[in-house]
């Protein structure tokens, strides 16, 4: 199918009309018609205007779908950076609470040790203490004691008899 052809408002504007008898009068078809010519080129002058403004206005939409589209990309690329992020804190959160729980355990067995050498030290010391407390009170006891007062007898030596007891010997325990 062909397109209609269209009117131009200089159409309009020519237009002439044969007469007849008993027709309209010549003047105020004239009149009309440049009436309707003046209206019908604003008509199309305000069509092609807004074909322009239509025009420019898909520009602007194509442009702000384009932004749009981009700043969902940024969106979900910055969702997912941050939930990246987030899980890589996590895991380094558990890894160093990890750390810190080896380490306390290290520190918890160090001091355990310490306390129970020092135990064992503690137990030596005092055997050894106990030892040498018992083999000095014996010492005192024995030889620095001061005998009981009786009555005095002076007895003289037999000639001869020059030899005088030994001492009795102590015994110190001593444990390593």
């Amino acid at each position: 199918m062909s397109t209609p052809v269209r009117l131009t408002p200089i159409d309009i504007t020519n237009k002439r009309f044969r007469r007849a008898l008993r027709g309209y009068r010549a003047s105020e078809v004239d009149e009309f018609l440049a009436e309707v010519g003046a209206d019908y080129e604003a008509v199309v002058v305000e069509n092609a205007h807004l074909r322009e403004q239509v025009a420019q206005m898909q520009q602007e939409l194509e442009r702000y779908r384009a932004i749009e589209e981009a700043m969902k990309e940024a969106l979900v690329l910055a969702q997912r950076t941050a939930d990246e992020l987030r899980a890589s804190a996590h895991r380094e959160a558990e890894v160093i609470r990890a750390q810190a729980e080896l380490q306390v355990r290290q520190q918890f067995e160090q001091h355990r040790k310490a306390i129970e050498d020092l135990r064992t030290a503690r137990q030596r010391f005092a055997i050894e203490l106990r030892s040498a407390l018992h083999g000095m009170l014996e010492f005192v006891e024995r030889y620095l004691s001061v005998p009981p007062p009786e009555a005095t007898v002076d007895i003289e030596p037999v000639p001869g008899d020059t030899e005088q007891p030994a001492p009795e010997s102590s015994h110190v325990e001593q444990s390593t």
